[in-house]
């Protein structure tokens, strides 16, 4: 059996750093899409946000990314 790398799934780290995405939000399935740079690309077709929080890359759905922003 072989295995083979199907893809990289990104899902919503929530609004802020101690609460979790009410939704349990993730980036629409696109079967042309295999790293996280090209599913991210997809995820801000949808609406999504990457941003710097604390040092690491955190990805916002549409829904958790306006508390952040006002």
């Amino acid at each position: 059996m072989t295995a083979t790398p199907i893809g990289v799934e990104i899902s919503c780290d929530g609004p802020d750093e101690n609460t979790d995405c009410p939704s349990s939000s993730a980036v629409r399935a696109s079967f042309d899409s295999v790293t996280a740079r090209q599913v991210r690309a997809d995820g801000r077709d949808q609406g999504w946000t990457t941003r710097r929080r604390a040092g690491h890359l955190r990805d916002l759905c549409p829904t958790c990314r306006r508390p952040a922003s006002a």
